[in-house]
This record gives C-alpha cells, structure tokens and sequence, in this order.
C-alpha cells in the first residue's frame, strides 16, 4: 500500500509512520524474471503501512529494470557502480541505499532481497514486535547455514534512530581490528554480507530480534525458508549453489582443511595450495552443487507456477492472510 496507509504503532519503539525497503536487485537472466513480479505483488499486498521501495538496479537487465521502474511506490536510485562483487558488492549498494532513504522522512527501514519477501499482512507488526527496544532491530538469523550473529538482509528490519546513531554497514569485510577478529572467534560466524551489522550489535551488547526459519513443510532446509511465519526467502538465486551446510558435512572437505590451514607465502606457492585444494575437493563440490541445483530447480518452479500454493505448503496449509 502507498501514502494513504494507516500507519503501525510499534510498541516503545513509536510509529512505523513510513517503510524504507530497500533493495538491490540482481537477476542472472530474463528467465528469473518472475522472482520480481512474486516479489512487488507481495510486498503490495501484505504491506499496510506507507512505505516506498529504495532500489539498486544497476545489474540488471533492460526488461527486468522496465518491470522495477514499473511498479508504484518504487524509487530506482542511481547509485555509483562497483568493480566489486558477490557480498561486497551487495553490501556496496545496500549501504548507498541507505544513505539515500535516510534523506527522506522514514521512520523504519527494512532490506529485502530480490528473492525475498513478505507472506503475511501482518508482517510489518510482527517483525517490528520481535525487534527489542535496546536496538531497535530484528533480521532473519539462519541457524540451518551456521548463522549465529549475522542479520541476514534477506530481510533486516530497524529504526531510523538505529541507522542515525550507527551508521552500521553491510560489509562483509574484515575490519582488520584485534576487537574484530575477537567477535569472530567468539562467535564463529562465517563472514557475508551483515557482518559488520552483526559485530556493532555485539560490541555495543545489544540484543537483536530473530527471526528463526518457521516452516512447517521443509523441503531443502536451507532453500525456500519462512522466517517467522512472516517473509519467505528462497535463497541461492545470487551465488553458486554450493553451501556451508555441504562444505560442513563432507568428509573430503573435513580431511583437507590442514592443507587449506597451512601457513604459505608467496604467490607461487598459494597458487599451489588452491590448485591442490581444487584437485581434492572438485568432484564432490561438483556433485554436491549438481544435487543443490537440481532441488534449486524444482522449488523455483513451484514457486513460479503457483506462489500463493507454494507459500502455503511451506507455512502449513494456512491460506494466503
């Protein structure tokens, strides 16, 4: 819904008066062109408190940036282009997007992925109730991929005041400091995009709301997720479809870690490590990647052919809300 919405109260945390959801949209090709409009009429149709859709759009192609330009309340930001990629990239227009909603009067904002997106009216009560007053913040936590300290910005969900006193960044870099590299050890979280947001909320002790995977039909397990019975996200669609579940479970993966562990210098003889590291392990990431692509395949279909049946199944037979 637009500007005639009602506006939400959430709690100690004041008025969702206006929704910054903000989104960098990637697509591989025209043949995940659904996933946008799955994506719009969600968000249209379960979203009942003003909001306007801050979008990065700067990979994608003309078709796919003629349908984003075509949908209400959506602003196209042309943000500066980056050589980066994967994560860095994301995190690269994510945190350009940010600084460009902030300049409107929100009250809230939330990120969203192209392949993620609201399954209940209610979502932006719901979500906006699991965010504690201390931070302000609740974002997906993916416990089924080794997550433990990362808002996942599949969906990220906090106040203006949280983005105005931190200035937090999605980037899923190293900073290179000694407090840093204790929030690692402390918390063995893998890096991707949120980490950053996931170490200010550690350094600063600040509790953050989950939002846990809830459904109850689990297909995969890690693809085609419910978080908190409120935003579907499908995951996999940007990256290759090799996973930390996989490397975690493979004996071959577990058996050479000495090797990827070992300290070398030199260019030469890192290029050796990684051409060995190749040789061990290719056959099975290959396999594994098949297999992932394969299940990949057949959700998206589903998805595609009969969303509000998809999405039901996963949530438990409840009916669209």
């Amino acid at each position: 819904m637009g500007e005639n919405a009602p506006a939400y109260f959430d709690g100690e945390r004041g008025l969702v008066e206006h929704l910054a959801i903000v989104v960098v949209y990637f697509l591989k090709d025209d043949a995940d062109l659904p996933f946008l409009q799955i994506h719009f009429d969600r968000i249209a149709r379960h979203t009942n408190v003003p909001y306007t859709v801050y979008a990065a759009a700067n990979r994608v192609t003309p078709a796919a940036r003629a349908v984003i330009e075509a949908q209400p309340n959506v602003v196209v930001c042309e943000v500066a282009e980056s050589e980066l990629r994967g994560s860095r990239e994301h995190a690269h227009y994510l945190d350009a997007l940010v600084k460009v909603a902030l300049e409107d009067p929100v009250s809230h904002l939330c990120t969203l992925d192209v392949d993620s997106f609201p399954v209940h009216d209610d979502w932006v009560a719901r979500v906006a109730g699991i965010a504690p007053a201390s931070s302000g913040l609740a974002g997906i936590l993916r416990v089924e991929n080794g997550d433990v300290a990362l808002p996942h910005p599949s969906c990220v969900f906090a106040t203006r005041a949280f983005f105005e006193r931190f200035t937090p960044s999605f980037s899923p870099d190293s900073d290179g400091s000694a407090e840093f590299r204790r929030f690692l050890r402390s918390t063995r979280q893998s890096a991707d995009t949120g980490i950053h947001l996931g170490y200010l909320l550690w350094s600063q002790h600040l509790a953050w709301g989950h939002l846990l995977r809830s459904n109850a039909a689990d297909p995969d397990g890690l693809m085609a997720g419910v978080y908190a019975d409120s935003v579907f996200h499908m995951g996999g669609i940007g990256r290759g479809k090799l996973f930390r579940r996989d490397v975690d479970a493979s004996t071959v993966h577990r058996l050479t870690t000495p090797l990827e562990r070992l300290p070398v210098r030199g260019r030469r003889a890192v290029g050796m490590q990684r051409a060995a590291l190749r040789r061990l392990r290719g056959s099975t990431e290959a396999r594994l990647a098949a297999r992932n692509r394969e299940i990949y395949e057949l959700l998206r279909g589903w998805l595609f052919s009969d969303p509000d049946g998809f999405v039901a199944f996963l949530r438990g037979g409840a009916p669209s809300s």
